[in-house]
């Protein structure tokens, strides 16, 4: 008896036992890269499992048993019509048979932007993934906030370093506070870089955000006024910088932003003389004292204008008090205000006070 190996199937024993999945990978194989890819693009992946299982079975396939493979598929080919009729009907009845309706519409003048599937293919290469951030970096900042706040911090640090630092920046003020310092520690201690993970990043941005038709969300006007609050609270020059971007790519927002924006001179103008006894019941004695000293030296209107609303019997013990604090230098003072609009902005969330300015409240 011998104790030659068993041949798998088709190797030795001729093309004859190769079977159909055989077959046809030994001619997607003969195709080459180029010339097979639309052909495995076209097949499921039920069928490109077969297709390299039945590869996999293949160590070695003479020459002969492969011209057979050939011939035997050509004889296939011989024994069709062998004839093709083209023209405008036929063709459109063909591509009919194989096209989705919305296709159809954009190969024959249907009118619409073609499906995103279309817009955003499959990144293949650096240059995809490229075209893939910008078509990112398009989508209105508060559908981009909206997606990126369902996921971790990590995910989202690794999201926003493929965007401008414009761009970076605007969405982390729009995240919450809570997720915000840990966004910046994932991108003050990043990962090494990794086109593995870029990739895998990339495609979930794909998927799960850039295929979704974007929408208008209802509180859009209110995300939006929210954005000018953060804004107001940025230094003046980096205020300025972010809303020359504003402008330049999202001038339709323009206004419900600004609508939000304030500085403690349009306090006067924003906060009604009702609402400012609610406003120093509100917040804590020295830090009320603090903020007062602080408008007392550098906005001297909206000191008296805070003061003149409230009992003479408050604003005498104030004034008094007052005497006794020390003024804040330029360092301390920009702090003191930041947190005094922040005060200001806390209580309007609440409800406790209202910041609308009064001339649109009187129209």
């Amino acid at each position: 008896m011998s104790n030659a190996p068993t041949p798998k199937a088709g190797i030795d024993s001729g093309a004859v036992n190769l079977s159909a999945s055989q077959r046809a990978a030994i001619i997607i194989a003969m195709l080459g890269e180029t010339a097979a890819k639309p052909i495995v693009d076209r097949l499921d992946d039920h069928a490109v499992v077969r297709i390299a299982a039945s590869l996999e079975t293949i160590s070695y396939l003479p020459r002969e048993h492969l011209i057979e493979v050939v011939m035997d598929f050509l004889s296939h080919l011989r024994q069709s019509k062998g004839a093709l009729r083209g023209g405008p009907d036929t063709t459109r009845e063909f591509l009919g048979s194989i096209l989705d309706e919305k296709r159809m519409q954009t190969i024959y003048g249907g009118g619409g932007e073609p499906p995103l599937e279309e817009q955003m293919p499959e990144p293949e290469n650096k240059e995809d993934f490229s075209r893939l951030w910008e078509k990112f970096a398009k989508r209105e900042p508060a559908h981009i906030v909206k997606y990126l706040s369902g996921l971790t911090p990590n995910i989202i640090a690794l999201i926003l370093r493929n965007v401008d630092a414009t761009l970076c920046s605007e969405l982390i003020c729009l995240l919450d506070e809570t997720l915000q310092p840990k966004v910046l520690g994932e991108m003050v201690d990043p990962p090494p870089p990794s086109y593995e993970i870029d990739a895998v990043v990339a495609r979930m941005v794909r998927m799960d955000f850039l295929l979704v038709p974007e929408t208008e969300d209802e509180d859009d006007g209110e995300q939006l006024q929210t954005v000018g609050e953060v804004l107001s609270l940025m230094p003046n020059e980096r205020r300025a910088s972010l809303m020359n971007y504003v402008k330049e790519s999202h001038a339709g927002k323009v206004d419900q932003i600004q609508k939000g924006m304030f500085e403690l001179s349009d306090i006067p103008s924003l906060l009604g003389r009702n609402y400012v006894p609610v406003l120093f019941k509100s917040l804590d004695q020295d830090v009320l004292l603090e903020a007062l000293k602080c408008l007392e030296t550098n906005y001297a209107d909206v000191f008296e204008y805070l003061i003149s609303n409230i009992s003479n019997r408050m604003a005498d013990s104030l004034r008094s008090d007052l005497e006794r604090v020390k003024a804040p230098t330029p360092e301390a003072s920009e702090q003191i205000e930041k947190d005094f609009l922040m005060k200001l902005m806390a209580l309007k969330r609440d409800g406790v006070i209202e910041l609308v300015r009064i001339e649109e409240e009187e129209t």
